[in-house]
């Protein structure tokens, strides 16, 4: 039973209620007029019951109209905090497809690849190439190893804001987490990274990022290089749809080195 019922109910009981105490009442009040004063009009007596019964009633009607707009503006509020919960909802899908929406691979293409006709090294092309994925999303490290021809070890080539003591150590196709990503073909994007694994060295200290993702580069089914990125943001999917439009060119690009 809803509560607009039960106040319906409540106000009716009232009613019958004020009625009956009322009839008592007025029945009791007549006897008395009439015994001090036994030619007191009773027409006026007639009229003041009359009266006092129409205003119990409007004072029912007031209460039921009450009522009901009181459960009219609950069911609308509760109806709006829906709607709002929806539109936000509907807004937030929105806004998550609009992000998916904002990376052109095409565009992007041009913007982070080093073009063919420069003449860069293998170490200045690797890079220029991390150092414009850092200018577009917000990169702090970047390191670039690419596979020797003949085995399957990788070394690192290009670097971008590594300032450790020690070179990046070279690993073989299986081994370390570099290592399964360029043997399963499949980028890994981490939102915990692994103790010491990447630290930030700037004029205000070091610290340690707390997104990594590594990203095989394929050629012709073949993992030819690897390149892991460190960043303080979070790496979207869109960011793995990027690479996949990317890999194939970045990877002709280093069969000519």
């Amino acid at each position: 039973m809803n509560t607009n019922r039960i106040y319906k109910i409540l106000a009716f009981s009232a009613l019958i209620a004020e009625f009956i105490i009322f009839f008592m009442l007025f029945g009791k009040i007549r006897n008395l007029i009439l015994e001090f004063n036994p030619s007191a009009n009773q027409k006026m007596i007639y009229i003041f019951l009359i009266f006092a019964v129409i205003i119990a009633v409007f004072l029912f009607v007031l209460t039921i109209i009450a009522t009901n707009k009181s459960h009219s503006e609950e069911k609308y509020s509760n109806k709006g905090i829906i709607i709002n919960e929806q539109h936000s909802k509907q807004k937030k899908v929105e806004d998550n497809q609009t992000d998916e929406e904002l990376l052109d691979v095409e565009s992007y293409i041009k913007k982070i690849i080093p073009k063919e006709d420069t003449k860069l090294t293998l170490v200045k092309y690797t890079e220029k190439l991390l150092s414009n994925l850092a200018k577009e999303f917000d990169i702090v490290q970047g390191l670039f190893f690419v596979k020797e021809k003949e085995s399957d070890t990788f070394n690192i080539i290009g670097k971008y804001a590594y300032f450790g003591d020690e070179e990046p150590k070279s690993f073989n196709l299986g081994e370390t987490l570099s290592g399964q990503v360029a043997k399963n073909k499949t980028t890994l994007n981490l939102k915990e990274i692994p103790d010491n694994y990447v630290t930030i060295l700037s004029g205000l200290g070091s610290s340690s990022p707390n997104q990594l993702i590594i990203i095989p580069i394929v050629l012709e089914e073949q993992t030819v290089a690897i390149i892991e990125l460190a960043s303080f943001k979070k790496f979207k999917q869109n960011f793995s749809d990027l690479f996949e439009g990317m890999s194939e060119q970045i990877g002709k690009a280093l069969l000519k080195y």
